[in-house]
């Protein structure tokens, strides 16, 4: 077959040799079957492959949600306790009509603490839900006892009140500080109603009790039947393997306590330190003449206590009396006068044959020592 001689014209197609028509037939076939393909069943199987996607998420979720459901009765006692938590901090904020003597207390804490007001301004109400903000802008004037004093005071209110932006700068005034802070108190907000008896109702629970797996709680026997046994096996294999969420404890909500400011006795610390000597060491040593040497190099025995070393005997060589101590990790040392032991900068005065005269460098007042003399005696012990 010369296929030079055929007239390749679609018109003419009818009289073109058979093998070219059924070759032709094949061709048309098979891209009418592509087109279907492309055009219904490819969008199908897409469509399927999500769908076994969204199986296998639910199926995650299903296995997930099983889990927590185990600690159903731990999640409502700890639910129970966090709303009973909140009732009780609740009660600390003031209730609308409270505000105002709130407001009263705070200036009359301000005032009593001796504090002279540039500035109490409300600055309206914050809504945060569940809780509405009071902030008001303040700006006092006082010594710094008296704003410590103010701040304490605020601690001690029967109503949560918080200070924060505080910003303390010198005043013209002698010996007078400016404190610029904001002072927020709170009270409860929108009420959010919520359904305790759809929380803690188990009644909708399904006790698989069929299945061996039974959720605490729950009111009513299994009536689903799932009609794909595929399906019913890879819920029943997620439940057997689902294991129970570990649910930390609620710690127990401490009581805030409040730290009452005292300046009796505390030094200012905006005022200069006046000094009658150049440096705090020289206070010390005009003071007492009493302190100990730090640059010294320590000796051995100074890294025990002095109660556990213990003297158990003497030796006098080339007319020298020696010591002999034992120290608690049963090593003996020779010392003689003049060596120090003891973790208080202890001194060896003198070396008899019943005891060692020690004296003592210890702190006093606060950067102050005194002189404490000790002796260490012969051990009852030391001939065994």
């Amino acid at each position: 077959m010369d296929l030079s001689e055929i007239n390749w014209d679609l018109n003419e197609a009818g009289a073109w040799p058979k093998p070219i028509k059924m070759a032709a037939g094949a061709l048309v076939f098979l891209l009418i079957v592509g087109f279907g393909y492309y055009q219904y069943t490819s969008d199908q199987l897409l469509e399927l492959e999500t769908e076994e996607q969204a199986v296998t998420d639910a199926l995650t979720k299903y296995e997930f949600a099983w889990r927590l459901v185990q600690n159903l009765e731990l999640h409502q006692k700890q639910y129970r306790q966090i709303q009973s938590s909140l009732t009780e901090m609740m009660k600390l904020m003031p209730t609308k009509a409270e505000v105002a003597n709130l407001l009263v207390d705070i200036s009359q804490t301000g005032l009593s603490s001796g504090l002279e007001f540039e500035l109490f301004k409300p600055l309206g109400e914050v809504d945060k839900g569940d809780v509405i903000n009071l902030p008001i802008d303040i700006k006092v004037i006082g010594e710094y006892s008296e704003l410590g004093l103010f701040i304490s005071g605020l601690a001690t209110l029967p109503r949560i009140v918080t200070i924060k932006n505080i910003q303390i700068l010198p005043n013209e005034k002698a010996s007078k500080l400016t404190m610029n802070a904001l002072v927020t108190t709170y009270r409860e907000g929108r009420k959010q109603e919520e359904d305790d008896t759809d929380l803690m109702e188990n009644g909708a629970l399904v006790c698989l009790a069929h299945d061996g797996l039974t959720v605490k709680g729950c009111k009513k026997q299994s009536m689903v039947i799932i009609s794909y046994p595929e399906l019913a096996g890879r819920l029943k294999a997620a439940r057997e393997n689902a294991r129970p969420i570990k649910v930390k404890p609620i710690e127990p909500m401490l009581p805030v306590g409040s730290f009452l400011f005292d300046p009796e006795g505390l030094r200012d610390p905006f005022s200069p330190v006046e000094r009658s000597v150049d440096t705090m060491t020289d206070q010390v040593i005009a003071a007492s003449g009493v302190q100990p040497d730090f640059n010294r190099h320590k000796e051995e025995l100074e890294s025990y206590s002095l109660d556990t070393l213990r003297m158990v005997g003497t030796v006098k060589m080339m007319g020298i009396l020696w010591g002999l101590i034992k120290a608690s990790d049963g090593t003996i040392h020779r010392v003689s006068e003049g060596n120090y032991l003891g973790k208080n900068h202890g001194r060896i005065l003198r070396i008899l044959p019943d005891k060692l005269e020690i004296m003592e460098v210890v702190p006093d007042q606060p950067g102050m020592w005194r002189e404490h003399q000790v002796a260490i005696a012969l051990s009852e012990q030391a001939g065994d």
